[in-house]
């Protein structure tokens, strides 16, 4: 999906927020960037994110044992405070770091920033003079609502091979996407339950998965507990309008970039006419004045023809 139509859905769902706030039948989902860190980055909601890691890197639950969330959700935390912020950021108890996004855009460029994150947490606290052996592995994980133009699978997962005999340089880097918008209609694996969990606003649909998985079923109380709660309902509106203040933005971008192509083609078209014409005027020996007269182009210009 291009950026302008996937802006066009968030403002659709937008207007929809009106209409179903006035039924009192809002439809929330755990894509919205407050609901997300709730779910996955409270700390009294470990076991919700113990769950998802296990599945998304394929790795058993005790795995996580002693996990620590570095940017854990607690106290007073607002949508504005998040800009420029990892979602969330933890360890594990051998010292790999991972950081998780959620992210309804895709953007020009956000596999370089997708980079940036990386490398920015794997050199985060490490110290001038540390020994190199003492960076540890990180992981970034993903999660777009958003076609992700270079890969058709819903679970990708990038690291620095050998592109001859396709070895691993190394485990330190390991950058996972996860691709909602490939979501099958019904969700055969634990990881794709997961992700559909996520990516709907249905409450039936999480009411289904939550009845075949039990930490699912936790998850989809802890989404009905705060959104019933005014306090966090309006957090979680403030996120919404800023997902869609950022999607009209982009949308906007979008179409003053294809005005002002299509603005610079028209004047590249009427220029190339011009040239053109300058070019058979030469070819009858008119003066060159006549010429500059009758094109408005300088006598540089006609000289190079």
């Amino acid at each position: 999906m291009r950026n302008g139509e996937n802006a066009q859905n968030i403002l659709k769902e937008s207007n929809a927020i009106h209409v179903t706030e006035a039924h009192k039948e809002f439809r929330f989902t755990a894509r919205n960037d407050y609901a997300f860190k709730l779910l996955f980055g409270n700390p009294e909601n470990i076991i919700i994110l113990k769950e998802f890691l296990s599945v998304v890197l394929n790795l058993e639950k005790d795995s996580f044992e002693e996990i620590v969330i570095e940017n854990p959700m607690v106290g007073n935390y607002y949508y504005e405070e998040k800009k420029g912020i990892l979602d969330i950021k933890l360890t594990l108890r051998d010292g790999q770091k991972i950081n998780i996004e959620m992210q309804n855009l895709w953007e020009t460029h956000y596999e370089k920033r997708a980079y940036y994150y990386w490398a920015r947490r794997y050199l985060e606290n490490f110290k001038s003079g540390e020994a190199y052996r003492l960076l540890p592995k990180c992981i970034s994980i993903h999660i777009l609502n958003s076609e992700i133009p270079f890969v058709t699978e819903i679970h990708s997962i990038y690291q620095v091979l050998n592109r001859k005999n396709f070895t691993l340089l190394g485990e330190d880097l390991e950058i996972h996407f996860l691709d909602l918008t490939r979501l099958p209609e019904e969700a055969g694996d634990e990881l794709e339950k997961w992700l559909r969990f996520i990516e709907t606003d249905d409450k039936e649909v999480r009411s289904r998965l939550g009845r075949e998985n039990k930490v699912m079923e936790y998850a989809n109380e802890v989404m009905d507990q705060f959104y019933s709660n005014k306090e966090e309902r309006l957090r979680y509106e403030a996120a919404f309008r800023y997902e869609c203040d950022r999607a009209s933005s982009l949308e906007e971008g979008i179409r003053i970039g294809e005005k002002r192509g299509r603005t610079e083609g028209e004047a590249h078209g009427r220029h190339s006419e011009k040239l053109q014409t300058a070019r058979n005027m030469k070819q009858d020996n008119i003066p060159i004045a006549s010429i500059v007269k009758y094109t408005g182009l300088t006598v540089e210009e006609i000289a190079e023809l």
